[in-house]
């Protein structure tokens, strides 16, 4: 159970397992004290290292399991807490002063649009299509070698640059996703470029080291009308 509860805080379920998740919340009030434990455990020791934060969520358990005449308050205090984080605030904003991390947003995006890539269904295979295919089916080490040698082929191949940045993202390569997505954003004559916001989404998961750079990019997205205008404005309103 904690490895689970562990999970959802570090963003690690799928969109259906988090909703499974959340649903048993919900709905069985055990496992609600466990996530409430396990709240407190880390709000309290989110500086410490893991082992020890464990330590502390098994002691914590293990009160709740004392006889009722040594533990009414510490459970109806508990109890609460996660009523309210439940109902009132929701997890995530119960941690961290009640603000999104900006690695949070990152990810949710991450999630959302770069799980799976969109493949032409024309029946032709290039080698741009099989690494879709590779990315799709999470070989993204394969889709990568594709990628970027048909971007070493044809360097202005926005597409190859696009996937490339991307690709590394999802490897958590950042350095190397804002490189190519910053490289993108350069490229002339496309109808849409997601380049500037791509390379945000990218340095937001190194904030806050580059929140400044990650907030002008936002802000030019915004102001210049392009494409990702809208979830740049959503993040900006958690950044600032």
């Amino acid at each position: 159970m904690l490895e689970q509860i562990e999970k959802y805080f570090d963003n690690k379920l799928s969109l259906a397992e988090r909703q499974v998740f959340e649903n048993q919340m919900l709905t069985n009030d055990a496992f609600a004290k466990e996530v409430a434990f396990y709240v407190q455990a880390r709000a309290a020791s989110k500086d410490l290292a893991n082992d020890k934060r464990r330590q502390e969520f098994e002691a914590l358990r293990t009160q709740l399991h004392r006889p009722k005449s040594q533990n009414i308050k510490p459970i109806i205090w508990l109890s609460g807490l996660a009523a309210s984080l439940i109902i009132g605030f929701g997890l995530w904003s119960f941690i961290g002063s009640n603000t999104k991390s900006s690695e949070t947003l990152a990810d949710v995006y991450i999630q959302q649009h770069f799980e799976n890539l969109p493949i032409k269904m024309d029946g032709k295979t290039d080698s741009l299509q099989l690494g879709l295919r590779l990315f799709n089916e999470q070989k993204l080490k394969d889709a990568q070698l594709i990628f970027e040698d048909i971007y070493k082929k044809e360097n202005t191949n926005s597409e190859a640059i696009k996937f490339s940045g991307i690709t590394a993202l999802r490897l958590k390569e950042y350095d190397k996703a804002v490189d190519f997505f910053n490289l993108l954003s350069h490229q002339k004559g496309l109808y849409t470029n997601p380049g500037l916001f791509y390379e945000a989404i990218a340095l937001l998961k190194q904030t806050p080291l580059f929140k400044d750079r990650t907030i002008a990019l936002l802000k030019e997205v915004v102001a210049k009308d392009m494409e990702g205008k809208n979830e740049a404005i959503e993040i900006l309103e958690e950044l600032e």
